[in-house]
C-alpha cells in the first residue's frame, strides 16, 4: 500500500491535506466503514480518490450527479488515471464493455449511477469486480429523513454482501444527526465511524433583509461588493429577469439553468470562473463541483425549501477564507409562498397517472418494456400534452422517482461515442473494399484509438474533414453503420434523462405507497418549518441556529449577522477572517436605502 501523503503529492501535486481529509482517508485505509460529513468545498472527492490509489484497487463510486460523475471522470484521466462512468443513457454493449474492464483491473474507478446497481449486467459482474473502496457520494440519499432521497440507493446493500469486507466510504455536506444515523445502519457499518468537518465558517456572514424592494435591495449589494457573486431563485424564468436587470444596470451578469443547453451552460459557468461575468443568476443546477474562490456575495432571493440547501447553496461563498456574504432577502409574501410550494411538491395521484401515461405516449414505450431503458426529458412537452403546468409535471416526476418507478437526471454534455462491433477482419473488408462505409471507418481507425476495446469519444465534423465530406453525411454513415451491427454509435446528447427502473405499467392501475409519500410529506414539513424559523422568525444569532440543526455546538454567538448586529454585539473580539465592522456596515448601508450609514438594523428587520 502507498503513502497517502506520497500520492496526493505526485498526482495531485499538493503538499497536505485540507482539513479532515486526512482523517477521513487514513481511516478508509485503515478498513472501517467512514461517514465523511464535510461542508461544501471541503474536497470530498480526494477523500476516496487518494486511498484507492493507495490501495491499487477498484474504487466503485456511487452518485446521482451525472454531470459531476463525468466531470471527476475528465479529470482523473487528465492525470492519466483510467476511470470511466455507468450513467443513464448508456447503450448495452458500452455497459457490458465498461463492466468487463473494469472486472479484469483496466479501470481504477468506475463511477455507477444508483439506478444501475440493480441491472442484471451490474449484478452479474458484481462478484467479479475487484474492489478495494466502495464510495458513496450524496449519502444523504439513502435515507429517508434526508432531503433527497432516493430509493434506488438502497440496492448499495446488495455491494455490502457480494464484498462484506471491502470498506464504505459515504460522503455529504449536509446531515442532521438522525440522517447521520440513518446513513450508517443503511449501509451496514460495522461499527459507527462518523468524521464531521468544522461546519462553522467564519468568513462567512449570514444575513436575512427584510422589506419590499428585493430589486434595489440586490441591486445596492451587487454594486457595493467585490469580487463574483450567485443570485439563487428557485423557477428558470426569474434568473433571465434579474440577469438582464442586473445587465441594465452596468453589472456583467448571465443566467443559468437546467433548461438551458450545454454549450450555453459551460460559456457562462467558464466566463464567470474568468471574471468575464460577475453575477450569475441561477437555479440550484448551478454551483455542484465548482470551487471558486473569489466568491464574495451570494444572494437569495427567495428561501429555499430547506435549511440544507440553503448551507449547501450559501457555503459557496468565501472559499478562499477571505470574507464574505450570504444574503437572504426577503419580503411579506415569502412565507406563504415557502409553504404553498412545499404542499404542491405533492401532485395528486390523478396528475402523476396523467404525466406517466403522456411520458409513455410520447415516447412510444409498450407496457412492459422500458426497464433500465433512458429517455429524453421535455417538461415542457409533458406539459402541452397533459394541459398542467411544467412545474406540477416535475413534481409528478419526482413523486414517481421517490416510488422507485424511474429515475431523473438533469442535462449533462454526452458526447458523441463509438465501439466497433464487428470483428477487425470484417472491419477491414469494408475499409478497403466499400467505397460508401469504408471512408468513415478508415477515419475512425486513424483518428481514435482502442476502438475495438472501448468506447471511444468521437467528433463527426473532425471526421467529415478528414475525408471531405460534410458532418451530417457522416452522422447518417455512422447511424448505418450501427444498424448493420458493425459498430455502436451514441450521438451527443445534451438533454435531462429519465431512466425507467420497472418495466412500462398502466397508468390507470399505477398506485403509489400512500403511507411513504405521507411520511415524506411530513418530514418535507418539517424541514421547510426549520427554514421558515430561520428566515422569518429567528430571535438568535443565525450562525448558532445553523450550526445547532446540523448537530454541532457553537460556542458563541457569531457577531457578524444581522440579528447579532441588531443586538449591538461586535465582531473586534471574533475570529480573525470575521469582516469587519466598517465592512458590515458596509453591508448595512447596502442592502438599506444607501443614502445614509443607519445606526440600527429596524428598518431592514
Amino acid at each position: 500500500m502507498r503513502d497517502p501523503l506520497e500520492v496526493l503529492r505526485t498526482t495531485w501535486g499538493y503538499d497536505r491535506f485540507r482539513p479532515m481529509q486526512e482523517e477521513v482517508v487514513r481511516s478508509v485505509l485503515a478498513g472501517r466503514d467512514t461517514l465523511a460529513l464535510l461542508p461544501t468545498g471541503s474536497g470530498k472527492s480526494l477523500c476516496f480518490q487518494v486511498p484507492a490509489l493507495a490501495l491499487g484497487r477498484l474504487c466503485l463510486v456511487v452518485s446521482p450527479l451525472i454531470a459531476l460523475m463525468k466531470d471527476q471522470v475528465e479529470r482523473l484521466r487528465s492525470l492519466g488515471i483510467r476511470a470511466t462512468a455507468i450513467t443513464s443513457g448508456m447503450d448495452h454493449a458500452e455497459i457490458d464493455n465498461a463492466l468487463e474492464n473494469a472486472a479484469v483491473g483496466k479501470t481504477a474507478f468506475l463511477y455507477v449511477s444508483p439506478e444501475r446497481l440493480g441491472s442484471e449486467l451490474f449484478v452479474a459482474r458484481l462478484p467479479r469486480l475487484p474492489l478495494g473502496l466502495i464510495a458513496v457520494d450524496e449519502a444523504h440519499c439513502i435515507s429517508q429523513w434526508g432531503y433527497d432521497f432516493r430509493p434506488a440507493y438502497l440496492g448499495i446493500a446488495q455491494l455490502r454482501e457480494r464484498h462484506p469486507q471491502v470498506p464504505v466510504l459515504a460522503l455529504t455536506a449536509s446531515a442532521t444527526p438522525d440522517v447521520a444515523q440513518d446513513i450508517q445502519a443503511r449501509l451496514g457499518f460495522r461499527a459507527p465511524n462518523l468524521l464531521r468537518g468544522p461546519f462553522q465558517r467564519p468568513e462567512l456572514t449570514l444575513w436575512v433583509s427584510r422589506g419590499e424592494d428585493k430589486m434595489g435591495r440586490l441591486l445596492r449589494i451587487a454594486q457595493r461588493t467585490d469580487g463574483s457573486g450567485i443570485v439563487y431563485l428557485r423557477e428558470r424564468r426569474g434568473t433571465v429577469r434579474i440577469a438582464q436587470f442586473l445587465l441594465q444596470h452596468g453589472i456583467p451578469a448571465a443566467a443559468y439553468h437546467a433548461g438551458l443547453t450545454f454549450e450555453e451552460r459551460d460559456r457562462i459557468q467558464q466566463a464567470w470562473a474568468k471574471g468575464e461575468v460577475r453575477f450569475v443568476a441561477a437555479t440550484n443546477a448551478f454551483g455542484m463541483g465548482i470551487d471558486k474562490a473569489d466568491v464574495r456575495c451570494v444572494v437569495h432571493l427567495e428561501p429555499p425549501p430547506d435549511l440544507e440547501s440553503y448551507y449547501q447553496e450559501a457555503g459557496r461563498g468565501g472559499r478562499d477564507g477571505r470574507p464574505a456574504h450570504a444574503i437572504l432577502l426577503t419580503h411579506a409574501g415569502d412565507e406563504a409562498k415557502l409553504r404553498e410550494r412545499m404542499q404542491a411538491s405533492f401532485p395528486s395521484l390523478a396528475d402523476v397517472r396523467r404525466v406517466y401515461q403522456a411520458f409513455a405516449d410520447q415516447h412510444g414505450i409498450a407496457l412492459g418494456s422500458g426497464q433500465h431503458e433512458a429517455y429524453d426529458l421535455d417538461l415542457r412537452e409533458l406539459a402541452r400534452r397533459t394541459s398542467l403546468v411544467p412545474a406540477l409535471v416535475g413534481h409528478a416526476l419526482k413523486a414517481l422517482e421517490l416510488d422507485g418507478t424511474l429515475a431523473l437526471s438533469d442535462g449533462a454534455r454526452t458526447p458523441s461515442r463509438v465501439l466497433m462491433r464487428a470483428s477487425p477482419s470484417v472491419v477491414y473488408d469494408l475499409r478497403v473494399g466499400d467505397a460508401r462505409l469504408g471512408p468513415v471507418l478508415e477515419a475512425l481507425l486513424r483518428l481514435y484509438g482502442g476502438l475495438f476495446e472501448e468506447p471511444s469519444i468521437i467528433e463527426e465534423h473532425r471526421i467529415a474533414q478528414r475525408i471531405g465530406w460534410t458532418a451530417a453525411r457522416v452522422t447518417a454513415t455512422l447511424h448505418e453503420l450501427a444498424r448493420t451491427q458493425v459498430l455502436f454509435y451514441r450521438p451527443r446528447n445534451d438533454a435531462p434523462m429519465v431512466t425507467l427502473l420497472v418495466p412500462r405499467r398502466d397508468a390507470q392501475r399505477l398506485t403509489l405507497d400512500k403511507e411513504a409519500l405521507h411520511d415524506r410529506e411530513q418530514r418535507a414539513r418539517v424541514r421547510m418549518e426549520a427554514m421558515a424559523a430561520f428566515a422569518f422568525h429567528a430571535d438568535a444569532c443565525r450562525e448558532v441556529l445553523l450550526l445547532r440543526y446540523f448537530g454541532e455546538d457553537a460556542p458563541r454567538d457569531c457577531g457578524r449577522c444581522d440579528v447579532c448586529q441588531g443586538r449591538g454585539i461586535g465582531t473586534a473580539e471574533h475570529v480573525r477572517t470575521a469582516p469587519t465592522p466598517e465592512e458590515i456596515e458596509r453591508l448595512r448601508w447596502a442592502i438599506d436605502e444607501g443614502h445614509a450609514a443607519p445606526t440600527t438594523l429596524n428598518g431592514d428587520r
